[in-house]
């Protein structure tokens, strides 16, 4: 990549030709003073981007790259939701770019590190409480059972104690798109920390719950 085009935040054109397609969500933005106008076109600025990465069947991580982005574009990211499409050098992971052009892609977690930590342990062996959903969000991700990952903000109730907020990434089946509304309580259990929490769908679905 050229210099003036390094400097003022240009993408590696090399590295959204050839790096590994991946998800990133924006989980930082800074302004930076560069800006860059051809002839009549869009005013575009030049960004620092912090990416929580996450590539098929490997742990997410941080990296950040330096790039512009049109200037009326950037009131529509929100810091911590909103997802792009990144590439990644496969040789070194760190070097990043978001591809603005590419729809963000569905790829696989990689799951706990500890099985006992994983939501089909906390189901079969947590204490059973009851939550209410508050918020959801699809986080493009599939566990490795292949099943659809997302976030939740959730108020826990759990049994004799006082209630709690939370926000957990939890596999969510088709069976579960009829309880997905503000205000729907669910069936779930807590693990070894308040925070492990699994909405238990299973019960739910039988129950009809909602």
């Amino acid at each position: 990549m050229g210099l003036f085009s390094k400097l003022t935040g240009g993408p590696d054109k090399k590295l959204l030709e050839t790096g590994l397609l991946g998800r990133g969500i924006i989980a930082d933005l800074q302004l930076t003073g560069t800006t860059l106008q051809s002839g009549n076109g869009l005013v575009q600025r030049t960004c620092i981007f912090t990416i929580e990465v996450h590539l098929d069947n490997q742990q997410p991580y941080n990296a950040t790259c330096k790039q512009r982005i049109p200037e009326i574009e950037i009131p529509q990211i929100q810091v911590g939701s909103s997802m792009v499409a990144v590439r990644v050098d496969p040789t070194d992971q760190t070097k990043v770019a978001i591809d603005f052009n590419t729809p963000p892609p569905t790829v696989t977690s990689a799951g706990p590190s500890d099985e006992n930590h994983s939501a089909a342990h906390i189901l079969a062996t947590g204490t059973a409480a009851e939550a209410v959903i508050v918020q959801w969000q699809e986080l493009g991700q599939k566990n490795q059972q292949g099943v659809d990952l997302y976030a939740f903000q959730l108020t826990v109730m759990p049994p004799g104690q006082d209630p709690y907020q939370i926000q957990v990434g939890n596999p969510t089946p088709p069976k579960a798109l009829p309880f997905l509304f503000p205000g729907s309580h669910v069936p779930c259990k807590i693990g070894t920390t308040p925070n492990a929490v699994v909405i238990d769908w299973d019960q739910a679905a039988s129950q009809g719950k909602s």
